[in-house]
């Protein structure tokens, strides 16, 4: 069978979405995927992915129109939007002339199952086993990430992220100067800290102490320097989903964000905020915060170190 999978954004959570994808696939069909730029790098090296389509979503009305008339993709025997916009399933039906099965068609629903990896497979109507992201490194990725972070071990920090092409959430972020209590923590016990993120993070986590190399990376070579580290820890984006797809050990900061949703159990060790709102979404754009903006800055920089400690000596 010929299947259209549809995630266009963004690349944690294409990341959730490749276990189903490797379901799809496993299963026999012939699957395309049809992505945006912010997570086109994920679905070019899933094994077995057929063809990758690259539309400009999210974008305006009029480019998508536009990029629609001069893309016009037919032939699917199932058409699969990871999501749970009626705009784009809407959308969707127009440019295949096919049916869709959705989680914004009104009967699939979406997010009815957790974490997200399992309601992708849900939507998708297939099962796995594992729910851990796949993201396969290459030997080129691994010996460039090994100029940078040399023979000795280390821990990578990730203080910044929560950025995609849909949203900013700044309010996913953990203030830097308690970050900075963690990387000085770590390091007056020996441990060498990488800090990474994109180019937007580079200045903005400059005030954590460390080898930064945000914005020196792709998204590959990220991977790689995170598999070789030690332990992670950042907030809830895109780089703590990729440290899940390398199985180091995993801590992640919660604030307005529900672990549940986004993590299989075992997968991380989180630690949340202690606000009585938090968490106040789940797997969906940010509602806008209601409460006094203290859910991150209500986490305790201490009971960061000592998790962090207790993990490093299991």
């Amino acid at each position: 069978m010929r299947i259209l999978v549809v995630k266009t954004h963004a690349f944690g959570d294409s990341l959730l979405a490749t276990a189903a994808v490797s379901a799809l696939i496993d299963s026999g069909n012939s699957v395309s995927v049809l992505s945006g730029p912010s997570s086109v790098d994920v679905w070019n090296r899933l094994p077995g992915i057929e063809l990758v389509i690259q539309s400009p979503v999210p974008c305006s009305f009029l480019k998508l129109f536009w990029w629609s008339l001069r893309n016009k993709l037919t032939g699917f025997d199932k058409v699969i939007h990871l999501g749970s916009s009626k705009k784009v399933y809407y959308w969707l039906r127009l440019l295949t002339g096919s049916d869709v099965i959705s989680g914004g068609d009104g009967k699939t629903g979406f997010g009815l199952a957790r974490p997200a990896a399992l309601d992708y497979c849900r939507i998708a109507g297939v099962s796995n086993a594992n729910l851990r992201p796949v993201f396969p490194l290459t030997h080129i990725e691994i010996s460039t990430a090994e100029k940078f972070t040399g023979s000795s071990s280390y821990i990578v920090l990730a203080p910044g992220g929560a950025r995609n092409a849909r949203d900013f959430v700044p309010l996913k972020r953990w203030p830097m100067s308690s970050w900075q209590k963690v990387s000085l923590a770590l390091q007056a016990r020996g441990y060498k800290v990488i800090l990474i993120g994109g180019p937007s993070d580079r200045n903005e986590i400059s005030s954590v102490t460390g080898l930064n190399l945000a914005g020196k990376l792709s998204w590959g070579e990220t991977a790689a320097v995170i598999s070789k580290a030690t332990m992670f820890a950042g907030n809830d984006s895109g780089p703590a989903h990729l440290a899940v797809a390398t199985a180091v050990p995993v801590l992640v900061l919660f604030g307005p964000t529900d672990p549940e949703a986004l993590y299989e159990k075992g997968s991380i060790v989180p630690v949340c905020g202690t606000v009585s709102c938090s968490p106040c979404y789940s797997n969906s754009i940010f509602p806008g915060c209601k409460g006094d903006e203290d859910c991150m800055t209500s986490i305790n920089t201490e009971m960061v170190i000592d998790t962090l400690e207790g993990m490093l000596h299991k």
